[in-house]
């Protein structure tokens, strides 16, 4: 039976692979396994650890433009994969030869730069480094060199090829990628401490420099490196000429160049400011690309030359941007100057310049050092913020205006508390504040009248609303109910014309009302509550809430039939009726108001003026949130 039936992937098998997808698992284990020959290899090789080995089969791999499996297969040169059986050999087992496929040049390359990675025998290194005589022109390189430097001394292998280089002397400020200065790289061969000048190439140009003389530049270029396993990598720069005893190589990582520069770039953006220089003597120009953003320009337009600036500044800004340009030619002083653009799309901006003059020895300006910054938006949005100011101070002015008509027409609406109507039977106290807030004065009113019939009208109500107009509301409701009231009809009767009053208002407008009628006579008291809060009465040191029917408020619907409920009183007995402005506040339970307020009345003295005092004092009254009105009467 074939490994093939066996497995159950054969004709007729009931699930399993297919003998093509059998083929191709088969291939990724093996390309699998060829990979990890590959790293053992090549880490016996360079003597390092393998997952350093790993990341130098993938830079090989890289640099020959190959994929990894077949690159692994150069590397272990055709040895037996471990682990194949019979059958695995005779489909593929040992590795192909891939040169005829890559051509033979690049297979040669492969081996070469391998050969070149492989480290020989380093016994006889520190002979060649103790036998290297002293270097005069090396040395004047490492000592005038600003940037990163060192001696390299050729190691040659039996037929005199350059295998590696040996680093036989360095600067102070030589480091390389992974921090290592001279006492860690000195006497260390170049492949060994920094394998990446092969795969970059580097170590090529530096044996060609060696044979034939000519000096070797190349960069800013990214360049790799490996140690440990660990990779890092940079944008270098890199220099190298010949000695009598070798090359000296100088080098420098722009790392901190780039960082500096991407800061400067980012800056520059975030804050909007651009850089430039004016080159009077050459008539060159350098603008730095936030610059030509600030002024509209694209890099191809380039920057504005010095004379054709004011043709793109607005007609209002060009006398100001010529009398500044005399300041800074013909006085040669710094100047700083915000004017305004038009760009090439129609853009309006406003910009803030900084210029100074660079002189030279006789006084003359040869260069203008400039800035700018687009300070656009910070216009816009103090502009706005203008608008905004001059918007809320006309508010303001119309909101005092408003605070003094409304107050004016409350004074004239509502009698002052102590000109009361006189009740026979009853002694009457009005306490009604005004919320000392313009924005939350509201539409609280009371009213008293004595009727032809000898009863008593008390009322007391609330417009809905604040300001101006719920005044104005609160008016027409007093008003209204005092004309209704010499009908002499039953409350609940006054209670359904008035709602119909409040209805018919524009705008429209709702309301609480309580309405009363008493007769000195009967001590009898007849009232409709129109959705106002319940009236308290205290008898005989108890105070509760009176019942009431829960008629809805005024405006609400246009026809309502309001309900009459009947009290009869007793001599001693005190009502107090209040304003919602007494017993609302925000996140307080409305009962739990109430039950205070039936408490304090309760503990209060018997005389209506000293009562409202201490409810006022006890309740925590708060001006700012809303009007207040008591309304307070004892029967003698």
């Amino acid at each position: 039976m074939s490994s093939t039936e066996a497995m159950g992937t054969g004709p007729g098998a009931g699930g399993g692979l297919s003998a093509p997808e059998l083929l191709d698992l088969r291939a990724t284990m093996r390309d699998r396994a060829v990979v990890a020959q590959a790293r053992v290899v090549l880490a016996e090789r360079l003597r390092c650890h393998v997952g350093e080995a790993l990341q130098h089969l993938i830079w090989l791999a890289r640099d020959l433009d190959l994929e990894l499996t077949e690159t692994a297969a150069l590397v272990i040169g055709g040895r037996q994969v471990p682990g194949g059986d019979e059958e695995e050999e005779a489909v593929g087992a040992l590795v192909v030869d891939t040169a005829p496929r890559l051509g033979r040049d690049r297979s040669a390359e492969l081996e070469d730069v391998l050969r070149r990675l492989a480290v020989e025998d380093a016994v006889g290194d520190a002979e060649l480094l103790a036998g290297t005589p002293e270097d005069p022109v090396a040395r004047a390189i490492l000592d005038a060199s600003q940037d990163c430097a060192s001696l390299l001394v050729p190691v040659r292998d039996a037929e005199g090829r350059v295998v590696d280089f040996l680093n036989a002397a360095l600067n102070e400020r030589a480091k390389d990628l992974f921090g290592r200065g001279a006492e860690e790289l000195v006497g260390c061969r170049l492949l060994r401490v920094d394998p990446g000048t092969a795969l970059n190439g580097l170590f090529e140009s530096y044996v060609k420099v060696l044979e034939s003389g000519e000096p070797y530049a190349r960069g800013p270029f990214q360049f790799s490196t490996a140690q440990n396993g660990v990779a890092r990598s940079g944008r270098l720069s890199a220099r190298c000429v010949r000695v009598p005893t070798g090359v000296c190589v100088t080098w420098r990582y722009h790392d901190e160049e780039d960082r500096v520069r991407r800061r400067l770039d980012r800056a520059e953006r975030l804050a909007q400011v651009g850089f430039g220089e004016w080159d009077l003597v050459g008539d060159e120009q350098t603008w730095s690309p936030q610059m030509l953003a600030n002024y509209g320009r694209t890099p191809q337009e380039g920057p504005v030359p010095v004379d054709e600036l004011p043709k793109i500044v607005l007609a209002e800004d060009l006398p100001l941007m010529e009398d500044t340009l005399h300041t800074l030619f013909s006085r040669r002083e710094p100047i700083e100057l915000e004017h305004r653009i038009m760009t090439a799309a129609g853009e309006n901006r406003h910009l803030l310049l900084f210029a100074e003059p660079v002189l030279d020895d006789s006084g003359r300006p040869v260069a203008v050092s400039v800035v700018s910054q687009d300070i656009t938006r910070r216009r816009y949005i103090e502009e706005a913020l203008a608008e905004t100011r001059k918007e809320f101070l006309r508010q303001q002015s119309e909101t005092v205006r408003e605070r003094q008509v409304t107050l004016t027409l409350r004074r004239a609406i509502l009698p002052p508390d102590h000109e009361l109507v006189t009740v026979p039977g009853l002694q009457v106290a009005i306490r009604s504040l005004a919320a000392e807030s313009p924005a939350r004065i509201g539409g609280d009113w009371y009213a008293t009248r004595a009727l032809q019939d000898g009863r008593a009208l008390l009322a007391i109500g609330d417009a809905a609303g604040h300001g101006l107009a719920a005044t104005a509301a609160m008016a027409r409701m007093r008003m209204g109910l005092l004309g209704l009231a010499y009908t002499c009809e039953d409350t609940a009767q006054l209670s359904c014309w008035l709602n119909e009053l409040v209805s018919d208002l524009e705008p429209a407008t709702i309301g609480t009302a309580l309405l009363a009628h008493y007769d000195p006579g009967t001590q009898l008291m007849e009232w409709t509550c129109a959705g106002h809060p319940p009236p308290i009465l205290l008898r005989d040191g108890h105070a509760a809430r009176m019942d009431i029917v829960p008629d809805p408020v005024l405006g609400c619907f246009p026809e309502v039939c309001y309900s009459t409920m009947t009290t009869q009183l007793r001599s001693g007995d005190l009502v107090l009726l209040y304003t919602d402005g007494l017993i609302e506040r925000r996140g307080d339970d409305l009962d739990e108001r109430i039950g205070r307020l039936e408490q304090i009345f309760e503990s209060s003295a018997a005389e209506p003026d000293q009562v409202l005092e201490a409810v006022l004092a006890q309740m925590g009254h708060d001006r700012n949130a809303d009007d207040t009105t008591l309304f307070a009467f004892r029967v003698d």
